[in-house]
């Protein structure tokens, strides 16, 4: 038995959600069932270029419909809590775009819904399913680094000073949708942190707005949302319990360098990599233990993989555990996972 979606939005989920759950259909895992737009003829557009057999008016009428057993909200988080409540209220199990929602008290608020209706939520924090990740993960909680001592990520990526992409994506640079760097592209880092090592305490950090203009299509467009983050914390618990860790991260930086996390024990160092935002680029990992002379490749990423793989792998994992009737977690992450993020950065954004 096949997961049946209702997708939400066709702008971003035509470039990345949709495709990928073309390729879960021919495999059986999943299909979509339904998508909804606010306006009949770019729902019907959406429904014929993905062969969808039903295109709804209003993200009502999906979550209405009784062939959709979970609704996939790809909108912009200002409107994810009004289109998440309305679905879980129909009984349907949700999976937001990250991150959650625009504000941690809306996230709260879809926790405690997803609770009363007794459906799953989940947040779109596929970076975990990158074979390099998951990697690190298990490398981590086996103790590969014994005593973890300090955390270290980085993530600079020039998004935003390319003009096709304030084209796709412009509403990001409006605080008022609920973007900043570290609630959208950075939220991705602090949940493989809190993932990989455990739960942060004591986060202390700044946030900025250094380019008050992003190269839009036309010309120049206004930017209020924060563009620029860093944050230092304690792991609170899980391996890495008592090491010192931090983020640095900017969605505005030219010629960025790209993702990297690099952690440090008494017995070994792992390091994490990626060219650009680990939603989308793979990821490398390298590592070294006391008795290595230095740095040894562990996991190579493997230019087949398509940038929609980690999501694909997500909804695979979900779709398993939701079929045979149990409720998503374990490496899926949930809205308990998506509100931990948005905490961490109202913490650090106050």
């Amino acid at each position: 038995m096949s997961l049946r979606i209702g997708v939400v939005g066709a702008s971003y989920a035509a470039a990345t959600h949709l495709p990928a759950y073309a390729g879960l259909a021919a495999d059986g895992v999943a299909e979509v069932v339904a998508v909804a737009t606010s306006r009949r003829e770019t729902a019907d557009a959406a429904a014929r270029r993905f062969g969808v057999p039903t295109a709804h008016v209003g993200f009502e009428a999906l979550c209405a419909d009784p062939d959709v057993d979970l609704v996939d909200v790809v909108t912009r988080p200002s409107r994810h809590r009004a289109m998440a409540e309305a679905a879980l209220a129909a009984g349907k199990h949700v999976l937001v775009e990250a991150p959650l929602a625009a504000t941690a008290a809306d996230g709260a608020a879809l926790e405690v819904a997803a609770a009363k209706a007794d459906r799953s939520g989940v947040v779109d924090m596929q970076s975990r399913f990158w074979p390099g990740l998951a990697e690190l993960h298990r490398l981590v909680h086996d103790g590969y680094l014994g005593r973890v001592q300090n955390v270290v990520a980085t993530a600079f990526y020039p998004t935003f000073t390319q003009p096709a992409a304030v084209a796709s994506s412009g509403w990001c640079a409006d605080a008022t949708t609920g973007a900043s760097t570290l609630r959208v592209h950075g939220l991705h880092t602090t949940d493989l942190i809190r993932w990989v090592f455990g739960e942060l305490t004591g986060v202390r950090g700044v946030t900025a707005t250094r380019a008050e203009t992003w190269p839009g299509p036309t010309g120049p467009i206004p930017a209020t949302s924060a563009d620029s983050a860093a944050y230092t914390a304690l792991i609170a618990a899980g391996p890495g319990a008592g090491a010192v860790c931090s983020l640095h991260t900017s969605w505005v930086a030219r010629f960025g360098s790209g993702w990297r996390l690099a952690a440090y024990g008494s017995d070994g160092v792992l390091v994490a990599s990626a060219d650009g935002h680990t939603g989308h680029f793979p990821v490398r990992l390298d590592g070294a233990r006391t008795s290595d002379p230095g740095l040894q490749t562990l996991v190579t990423p493997d230019p087949a993989l398509p940038a929609t793989y980690p999501f694909a792998q997500l909804i695979r994992t979900l779709a398993a555990q939701l079929t045979a009737g149990a409720p998503a977690g374990g490496d899926v992450p949930t809205f308990a996972d998506g509100l931990a993020a948005l905490r961490i950065a109202a913490a650090v954004e106050s």
